[in-house]
């Protein structure tokens, strides 16, 4: 039989020498959901709207780490790594794209500029070369007006060319005239492609004639940017109904 001293040892055994029982700590299963999506935040790299997984991470991450009383929750350390996964990928999902339109933005303005200066300098056999492909253009080397003479159907083209009326605009404004912008350079994704449109205004004043290009950028087989002008025209403004009936 176990007398009144056994079992007042055993009681004493539970409570306070050293056998009491730790308790365990608290899961917070957000800080794994952070994690995780942490992790997928890496997509924002190549898709924009994937920079929501980045701002949910950061969202579970907070609530992961919410102030807690007693032992550390299981789940708060990882959500720290989630949060700075989170915070990494999605800085660098938003500013890759707005430093790739910056450097088009400022390549498609010194495109477009030294086009008006070939067609105002006379060269418009070069500036029709910046209408091709880049492997179609032909070689700087070989005499450019000769070859567009000796082919009658590239000649025609040639005289279009020449009595455009944006051609004889920049013709007679002269090579010095200071075309200005007349409003940001649009940098914009179309059908699996990069675009440009530049749209300029009349540098003199002496008419309200607005320029608009259209250029598209293509990557080279040795992995060079390459622009070319795909539509010079006077500006047109879409017109659109007030109301659809």
């Amino acid at each position: 039989m176990t007398d009144e001293r056994d079992e007042k040892t055993m009681l004493g055994m539970g409570s306070g020498n050293g056998f009491e029982f730790e308790e365990s700590p608290p899961l917070r299963v957000t800080g794994y959901v952070c994690l995780l999506l942490g992790v997928l935040s890496v997509f924002s790299l190549l898709f924009k709207p994937m920079l929501l997984l980045a701002l949910g991470s950061i969202v579970f991450g907070l609530i992961a780490l919410r102030k807690h009383d007693g032992p550390r929750p299981a789940g708060t350390r990882v959500a720290m790594w989630g949060i700075v996964l989170s915070l990494g990928f999605g800085a660098c999902g938003y500013t890759i794209p707005l430093m790739k339109q910056a450097t088009l933005s400022r390549q498609a303005e010194e495109f477009a500029s030294q086009y008006i200066e070939l067609v105002a300098l006379g060269h418009d056999e070069h500036a029709m070369e910046l209408k091709k492909e880049w492997y179609n253009r032909l070689s700087t080397d070989m005499n450019l007006a000769d070859h567009y003479l000796s082919d009658p159907r590239i000649s025609e083209s040639l005289v279009q060319f020449k009595t455009a009326v944006v051609n004889r605009e920049f013709k007679r404004r002269g090579p010095k005239a200071a075309w200005e912008l007349d409003r940001p350079i649009r940098i914009y994704y179309q059908y699996g492609k990069d675009h440009a449109e530049v749209i300029w205004s009349d540098p003199t004043g002496e008419s309200e004639l607005t320029v608009q290009m259209i250029m598209d950028y293509r990557v080279d087989s040795k992995g060079r940017g390459q622009w070319l002008m795909n539509l010079v025209q006077p500006l047109r403004e879409r017109l659109v109904a007030d109301s659809v009936l």
